[in-house]
């Protein structure tokens, strides 16, 4: 039996106590905060929760335990993951250091308290709950990449760099810009010409190509309806293009960033292949802007994207790749129960922010 065999086998366990929709409901129509409490203790989470400590006075102490938990499912997958699997379980989970670095970084940016960063962040192979909590303290954005040069961290190279060229807010889409370029064209992954690099391409590298080029479509779409939204004049617009997509060509990408303003730059999505992703979008959640709200439905793409790889390559990557989009954002719509429901968000409401495969 293969490294790949041998991991599908026992994911399969671990898929068991994923919650599903039914569960999410369930804790959704919960009366208030305590019952929400009272059900995780009860749950898989119970233990690292109560870890945590102080989680019945804290609600930060249960995201605290709820990140705890994910850093010991991915230890645990680390470890059962043979010398094969374990590169792409890295490589997927790589994906997951941009979306740290960019969330600390743009919350630098906006002043936000160390805390308050944290609370948004995954801990990852690369970056484990102790060394977010310090890139977060960081007092500045200048700070937090020259503690990744002390640390020696691959992504602090292509952050010096971009940082030569940073002088106002805006410019922060030149610090994600390099990150997203380093991401996608690391050995193993994309080309210029938006390949994997390797001779020969096995059901695993097309998996990863398939799932690559929809994750650098999404960013490439994200990037051009943020410059539409601030109306945003760029000379190189080409350097803001990532290659390797499949499915949203630079010609798209052009059109919707010239569009005159996001209403428009929406309408111009329609045409293209993401106008399905985005039909009957609608109003967004009450606190929620639109582009965020075109995130949440991007995101929800992506989660069936993964699910679709799964079904086609049931024993290879696409199982990594559909246990690790769930597990996250399993991570995540909890966070958003426990947060919705301080608040007192409406039951529809809250189940329309979660992200799950619909």
């Amino acid at each position: 039996m293969s490294d790949f065999n041998c991991l599908a086998a026992r994911l399969g366990a671990m898929r068991s106590r994923l919650l599903t929709r039914r569960a999410y409901e369930e804790l959704i129509v919960l009366p208030d905060f305590p019952a929400i409490l009272a059900a995780l203790l009860n749950g898989p989470y119970g233990p690292a929760i109560e870890a945590a400590g102080e989680a019945e006075a804290d609600p930060v102490k249960i995201e605290e335990g709820l990140r705890r938990d994910f850093s010991a499912t991915l230890t645990k997958l680390l470890r059962m993951s043979g010398d094969e699997p374990r590169v792409w379980v890295e490589m997927l989970l790589a994906y997951w250091d941009l979306y740290n670095l960019k969330t600390i970084l743009r919350g630098k940016q906006i002043l936000l308290p160390p805390e308050e960063i944290v609370r948004s962040l995954i801990p990852t192979a690369t970056y484990d709950e102790p060394a977010l909590r310090e890139l977060a303290k960081q007092p500045s954005l200048r700070a937090v990449v020259d503690l990744l040069l002390t640390w020696r961290s691959p992504h602090a190279a292509p952050l010096t760099e971009a940082l030569r060229d940073y002088h106002e807010a805006r410019d922060l889409y030149l610090l994600e810009l390099a990150l997203d370029r380093f991401y996608f064209r690391q050995p193993g992954r994309i080309d210029a010409d938006g390949w994997i690099l390797e001779s020969e391409r096995s059901t695993h590298q097309k998996s990863l190509r398939a799932f690559l080029g929809h994750l650098a479509d999404k960013t490439n779409l994200m990037t051009a309806l943020k410059m539409a939204d601030e109306r945003a004049v760029f000379l190189e617009r080409g350097r803001f293009f990532l290659p390797g997509g499949t499915s949203f060509p630079y010609g798209d990408f052009v059109k919707v960033l010239e569009a005159g303003g996001l209403a428009e730059a929406l309408l111009r999505v329609r045409a293209t292949r993401f106008g399905p992703v985005l039909a009957g979008l609608g109003e967004p959640p009450p606190g929620l802007g639109t582009l965020a709200w075109v995130e949440k439905q991007l995101e929800r793409a992506t989660l069936r994207t993964a699910h679709r790889i799964h079904r086609t390559d049931p024993l290879g990557v696409g199982v990594v790749m559909a246990f690790l989009w769930d597990k996250i954002h399993e991570l995540m719509n909890l966070r958003m129960i426990v947060r919705g429901r301080l608040v007192n968000l409406p039951e529809p409401t809250l189940l329309g922010l979660l992200t799950m495969e619909v």
